[in-house]
C-alpha cells in the first residue's frame, strides 16, 4: 500500500505541469488526489477547509494559491458563490489523475481503489488535519502538524507528509544515497530531494520540523545528526503490536466448548468515532462520495461526511490515540504507511467495529481473517515475520520485493524511488510519451534512453537544419503517429518500443526525406510516395483499359478474373525489368570502385616513384625529391631575403641600379654572417637542428627589421599630415574634451600605421621594378630579320602536297 501511494505522488510531481510549481501548489494537488472519489476526478471542497488544510488564511488561498494551481494546469478550479457573491465551495478537476484513468492500467494514478484513496485520506488527516468537530457525529481529531501555520505552513507540511509516506514500520527514513554537497548532512540532503529544492532551501524545513517534533534523530548517539526518524510512525506500530499482544488468544476446546462471549459492559478497543453509547455508528471519511471499507465487506454503509469546522472545540490528534494495555483503555491505533485502515470483525456485535488498523478487540484472536500464520511469531519483528510471504506485520505491507505497476518497468518499494522525469531539453520531442517515460523505474534507463533521443534528434537537424524546435516537432509528430497506430494496445516496455518502433524513420519511398509518407523537411505529404501511388493507379488503369479493348464480349463476372491476370502479368513484367536495371546498375557500381581502386593504386605507385627520388640539392637517396635540410635551408634562404628587401627598401635609392645592387650585396652578407655565426655559436650538431635554428632566427630578423622600418616610417611627413588631418576632422563639430581628444589621437595612430605599412609597400616595390630593369635583357631581333627566316620555311599546303606525291610515287 505505501508503494502504492508514493509511487501516485511521485508520478503526480512527475507531471511536466508541475514544473517550477510552488509547494502550495503541489499540497493541493496531493490533497485533491486524496480527496477524490475512485470514480471521478472533481473534489468540492469549501475554501475556510482548503486553507485549514495548508496552514494559510482563506484571503491567500483565495488570491494566490487558487490562481497559482489554474495557471500551473493541474487542475481546473470553479469558485461557487454565494447570493452575496462571496466564494465559498472550490469544484477542482485533477487533470492528471482525469488522463489517467481515461488510461486504465498505464499509470499508478489509475490502479488507485477507492480502499487505497481512503487509506490516502485518512492518513492526510492524521499528519495535516486541521480538525472539525461536527455537530450530530464525531469530532476528527486534528493531524500532529496542524499547528504549523502562516508563512512557509505548505513546504513544511508538504515535507512532513511525504516522510511520513516514506518511513518504515520502525519510524526510519530511508535517507538519500550517494556523495553529498560540501557543508550538508545527508538529512538535508534527503529532504531536499524529497521538496526537489537545494540543500540551502531544504536547511530551514529540517529545523522547522525538528523544533515541531515531527522529525526526530535516529539513534544520535550512533549516527549523530545524521538520520531521521518518524516517532509518530513508529509510536503508531508499536500502539499496534502491543493491542496485538495485549489480546488473549482463546484455545480451541475453550472456543468449541463455549459459545461466543457476548460484549464487553465496559468500551473496547473501538474506533475513535465511535460514540458514548460503544457503538461505531459507521467509518466517517471527509470528501464527497467516501465510504472507507476494510478487506472484508462491512454490513453497515454510513456516507461520508466533512462537517463543519470549528476551531474553538479541542479534539486530540489521531497520532497520540491508541490502546494502553495497562489501563485498559480504549483508543484507536495511530495511522501508519504499512497498509489501508481495515475493520476488525468482532463475533459479538457490530459495535465492536474498529476504524484504525492494526488494532485487535479485546477476547478476540489477534489476527484477522486471511492474515499470515506468521505474523504473530513472539519476538519477530515486522519485515522478518511476514519474509516468507512478502509481508510486514501488517497486511498490505511489502518491504523489499518489487511490484509490478502493470504499465510499464517494476517500480521499486523501498528508498526514495521517483518516476523518471523527462529531461528539460527532451520535453517537446517527447511530449506524446511524457506520461510513460515515468515508468522506466530507473534513471539509468531513462538517461540512456534520452542519449538515444538525442542522437535522433541530431540526425534530423541535419535534415532540417538548426532551427528553433523544428527537429524537436518533426520527433513528437513520428511519436504520435507511431502511437496511433497502436490503437488499444498499451506500451508495456517504454524502451523497446521506442527502439524498435518509435524513433526508426519509416521510408515510404526511397526519399531520405520521407518518413511514414510525410517529409521531415516541411512536414507535408512526400511527392515521391504520391508518384509511387500515382504511377500503381495509372497501371490499374491501363491495364484496364487493355482487357476492355482486348475482351469486349467477356461477362461481367470473369472480367474481374481477366483483369487480375492481366495485372499480375504487368507486374511480374515490371518486376522482371527492374531486376535488369538493378544488375545493370549493380554492375556499373562495380565497374565505378574498381575504377578508384585502379586510380588508389597508381596514386600510391606514384608516391613509391616521388618518395625514392633523390633530394634535388643535396643528391641524397630517397629524399622524395628534397631532404628535411635542404627544405629548411630553402626556407631559411626566402626568410633572409625578404629581411635584406625590407633594410634596402628604406635606405636604397632605387634609381641608382648599381648603387641597390651594391647595398643589397653588403646587407645579405651581414645578415647571413649574423644568422649563421649565432647558430654556429650554441654548438647544434645536427644537420636538421642547425637548420631549423638558422629558419627560426631568420623569421625573428625579418619580424624585427619590418617594425623598425614601420617605426621609422610612422614618423615619416606623409604619415605625420595624415595622422593631423585625421585628428583634425574627428575633434570636427565636437567639444575638445578629454574623451573627445582620446579618440582623436587613437584615430590618428591607426592613420599614423596605415600610412606606415602602406609606404613599407610602396618601396618593396619601388625596389622589385628596379631590380627587374637592371637585368640586361636580349634584344629581340627585327621583323625584318625574322620575316627573312619565315620566308625560307615551307608551308604547310606545300608540305601536305609534297608528302602526297612521295606516296604516290
Amino acid at each position: 500500500m505505501r508503494s502504492a501511494l508514493l509511487s501516485s505522488v511521485w508520478t503526480l510531481f512527475a507531471d511536466p505541469r508541475l514544473d517550477g510549481a510552488s509547494d502550495p501548489v503541489r499540497l493541493t494537488s496531493v490533497l485533491v488526489l486524496a480527496k477524490a472519489p475512485a470514480a471521478s476526478s472533481h473534489v468540492i471542497t469549501m475554501s475556510r477547509d482548503l486553507a485549514g488544510w495548508l496552514g494559510y488564511g482563506v484571503s491567500h488561498v483565495l488570491h494566490t494559491v487558487v490562481p497559482d494551481v489554474r495557471a500551473s494546469g493541474i487542475a481546473t478550479c470553479v469558485p461557487a458563490r454565494d447570493a452575496a457573491g462571496w466564494t465559498h465551495a472550490l469544484d477542482f478537476e485533477l487533470l492528471p489523475l482525469k488522463e489517467a484513468r481515461g488510461r486504465r492500467g498505464l499509470s499508478p494514478l489509475s490502479l488507485l481503489s477507492r480502499r487505497d484513496l481512503a487509506t490516502f485520506l485518512r492518513f492526510c488527516e492524521a499528519v495535516l488535519c486541521p480538525g472539525w468537530a461536527p455537530r450530530d457525529r464525531p469530532a476528527t481529531p486534528a493531524g500532529f502538524l496542524a499547528l504549523r501555520r502562516g508563512r512557509g505552513s505548505a513546504t513544511d507540511r508538504l515535507a512532513m507528509l511525504l516522510l511520513a509516506l516514506s518511513a518504515r514500520a520502525d519510524g526510519r527514513v530511508p535517507m538519500a544515497s550517494g556523495r553529498l554537497p560540501k557543508g550538508c548532512n545527508r538529512s538535508e540532503a534527503t529532504v531536499a530531494k524529497l521538496l526537489g529544492c537545494s540543500v540551502e532551501d531544504a536547511r530551514p524545513v529540517l529545523k522547522r520540523l525538528l523544533a515541531l517534533e515531527g522529525v526526530a534523530w535516529d539513534r544520535p548517539e550512533r549516527y549523530g545528526e545524521d538520520r531521521l526518524l518518524v516517532p509518530a510512525i513508529r509510536d503508531a506500530y508499536e500502539r499496534a503490536r502491543a493491542a496485538s499482544k495485549a489480546a488473549p488468544e482463546p484455545s480451541a476446546e475453550d472456543a468449541s466448548a463455549s459459545p461466543a462471549p457476548a460484549a464487553p459492559e465496559e468500551p473496547d478497543a473501538g474506533c475513535a468515532r465511535c460514540g458514548d453509547e460503544g457503538e461505531c455508528e459507521g467509518l466517517l471519511l471527509a470528501g464527497d462520495g467516501w465510504a472507507q471499507l476494510s478487506f472484508e465487506d462491512v454490513p453497515v454503509e454510513v456516507p461520508g461526511a466533512c462537517g463543519v469546522q470549528e476551531p474553538d472545540v479541542e479534539a486530540s490528534s489521531q497520532v497520540e490515540a491508541g490502546f494502553d494495555g495497562g489501563s485498559g483503555e480504549a483508543v484507536g491505533a495511530g495511522p501508519h504507511t504499512a497498509h489501508p485502515p481495515v475493520v476488525s470483525l468482532s463475533s459479538s456485535s457490530a459495535g465492536a467495529l474498529d476504524c484504525f488498523s492494526g488494532s485487535a478487540v479485546l477476547g478476540e484472536d489477534r489476527l484477522r481473517e486471511r492474515a499470515g500464520a506468521d505474523e504473530n511469531l513472539p519476538g519477530a519483528s515486522g519485515a522478518l515475520a511476514g519474509a516468507a510471504r512478502g509481508t510486514g506485520p501488517l497486511r498490505g505491507e511489502q518491504y523489499s520485493a518489487s511490484t509490478g505497476s502493470g504499465w510499464g518497468s517494476p517500480v521499486r518499494t523501498g528508498g526514495f524511488v521517483r518516476p523518471v522525469g523527462v529531461p528539460e531539453d527532451l520535453k517537446v520531442a517527447l511530449a506524446p510519451v511524457a506520461w510513460l517515460w515515468a515508468g522506466l523505474g530507473r534513471a539509468s534507463t531513462g538517461a540512456w534512453l534520452a542519449k538515444t533521443v538525442r542522437l535522433e534528434l541530431v540526425r534530423l537537424r541535419s535534415f532540417v537544419g538548426d532551427g528553433e524546435g523544428v527537429a524537436e516537432r518533426r520527433l513528437a509528430e513520428r511519436l504520435k503517429r507511431r502511437l496511433d497506430r497502436q490503437g488499444t494496445r498499451p506500451v508495456q516496455d517504454l524502451a523497446a518500443w521506442l527502439i524498435r518502433r518509435g524513433l526508426p524513420q519509416n521510408n515510404g519511398c526511397w526519399s531520405n526525406l520521407c518518413d511514414d509518407g510525410i517529409r521531415i523537411d516541411s512536414g507535408g505529404c512526400c511527392p515521391s510516395c504520391d508518384c509511387l501511388i500515382g504511377d500503381r493507379r495509372g497501371l490499374r488503369r491501363i491495364v484496364a483499359t487493355e482487357v476492355a479493348a482486348q475482351h469486349p464480349h467477356v461477362a461481367a463476372g470473369e472480367r474481374r478474373g481477366v483483369y487480375e491476370e492481366a495485372l499480375r502479368a504487368k507486374v511480374e513484367y515490371q518486376s522482371t525489368v527492374d531486376v535488369v536495371r538493378r544488375e545493370r546498375a549493380a554492375e556499373r557500381q562495380v565497374a565505378f570502385y574498381a575504377a578508384i581502386e585502379e586510380q588508389k593504386a597508381q596514386l600510391a605507385e606514384e608516391e613509391v616513384r616521388r618518395a625514392a627520388r633523390p633530394c634535388e640539392d643535396c643528391g641524397r637517396a630517397e629524399a622524395a625529391g628534397l631532404c628535411p635540410v635542404c627544405s629548411l635551408r630553402r626556407s631559411t634562404k626566402a626568410l633572409v631575403d625578404q629581411a635584406v628587401d625590407v633594410a634596402v627598401a628604406v635606405r636604397a635609392d632605387v634609381d641608382d641600379p648599381q648603387a641597390v645592387a651594391m647595398l643589397t650585396a653588403q646587407v645579405g652578407e651581414d645578415t647571413w654572417a649574423f644568422v649563421r655565426g649565432a647558430v654556429a655559436s650554441d654548438g647544434a650538431d645536427d644537420p636538421v637542428c642547425r637548420a631549423f635554428a638558422e629558419k627560426d632566427l631568420a623569421t625573428k630578423v625579418l619580424e624585427q627589421r619590418r617594425q623598425r622600418a614601420l617605426e621609422r616610417l610612422r614618423e615619416s611627413g606623409p604619415a605625420g599630415m595624415e595622422a593631423a588631418h585625421v585628428r583634425r576632422m574627428t575633434l570636427h563639430g565636437m567639444f575638445p574634451t578629454d574623451k573627445n581628444r582620446e579618440r582623436a589621437e587613437k584615430a590618428a595612430a591607426k592613420a599614423r600605421e596605415r600610412v606606415a605599412q602602406d609606404l613599407l609597400r610602396e618601396f618593396l616595390g619601388d625596389l622589385a621594378r628596379a631590380r627587374a630593369a637592371a637585368v640586361p635583357r636580349e634584344r629581340p631581333p627585327a621583323w625584318s630579320e625574322r620575316c627573312l627566316d619565315l620566308a625560307d620555311r615551307p608551308l604547310d599546303e606545300d608540305t601536305v602536297a609534297v608528302g602526297a606525291g612521295a606516296g604516290r610515287a
